[in-house]
């Protein structure tokens, strides 16, 4: 039987959009997904009631959609489950990380807030007031764009107790993997390219069979590619894009 997730595992993404209808036709065409609107009375990004378009695949929903302001940047949101919103909320300003959001309650689906981390990432610690378990096989990796690793391994090692595991990526680089207390791989985090002129932030990577093929398909539907297909140790082959809205994202064929 499945269970919910353990803490400091990802469960749900949101994808903050300038333009909810091109967001969903852009991913349905490349990627198959389909959509059901539900009425939400709490957003994460912005308080209040209005549509919310949940992402469907495979018969499970795996994330939702919102409306954001012409001025704003579209982005993904990533949600990490924690032991307590409030306490993470108010350990997150002693590691010099910022509130975008308080704590507050989602009717029907659990607590969350919105923390912004020293270089400008933003993460959602979430306590789920269900006990469904997490959607799979559609996000499968989340990784932190940063421009310093350094502060960013202080920074969520204190958040989420999660430990860092830096793997040779070639080139004189490195990439890290931050573990749970099992030392499971949860997600990843990567020095900001130096051709990539990009704000820090997480980015959701989607699994596919074939990623050269979804990459060709990706710009043909108005995406844009930035960085890839690289191999990394211990992750997969991937590769960073653009949506037609602005929003980066990652594919990914798991490795193994």
């Amino acid at each position: 039987m499945s269970r919910p997730a353990a803490t400091g595992h990802v469960v749900w993404h949101d994808l903050l959009t300038t333009d909810v209808g091109k967001a969903c036709d852009f991913y349905a065409k490349l990627l198959g997904w389909t959509y059901e609107v539900e009425h939400a009375a709490e957003f994460v990004w912005k308080p209040g009631a209005g549509d919310y378009p949940l992402i469907l695949s495979n018969g499970a929903a795996h994330g939702g959609l919102i409306k954001i302001e012409p001025d704003q940047r579209s982005c993904w949101l990533t949600y990490v489950t924690v032991d307590d919103v409030d306490e993470t909320t108010r350990r997150s300003r002693k590691l010099d990380g910022t509130i975008e959001r308080e704590p507050f309650d989602i009717p029907g689906v659990g607590r969350s807030a919105v923390v912004r981390d020293p270089q400008g990432g933003l993460i959602c610690p979430f306590v789920a007031s269900h006990d469904y378990p997490p959607p799979q096989g559609v996000f499968i990796w989340d990784e932190l764009l940063t421009t310093d690793d350094y502060s960013a391994r202080a920074f969520y090692g204190g958040l989420f107790t999660w430990a860092a595991r830096q793997t040779d990526a070639g080139d004189k680089s490195f990439y890290t993997s931050f573990v749970d207390t099992d030392r499971d791989p949860v997600t990843g985090a990567l020095v900001m390219p130096a051709k990539l002129d990009l704000a820090a932030q997480w980015v959701p990577y989607i699994q596919v069979a074939d990623i050269n093929m979804a990459i060709e398909k990706a710009a043909y539907l108005g995406a844009k590619q930035l960085l890839g297909p690289v191999v990394t140790k211990g992750v997969g082959r991937r590769a960073l894009l653009l949506d037609p809205t602005g929003a980066l994202f990652g594919l990914i064929v798991p490795e193994g």
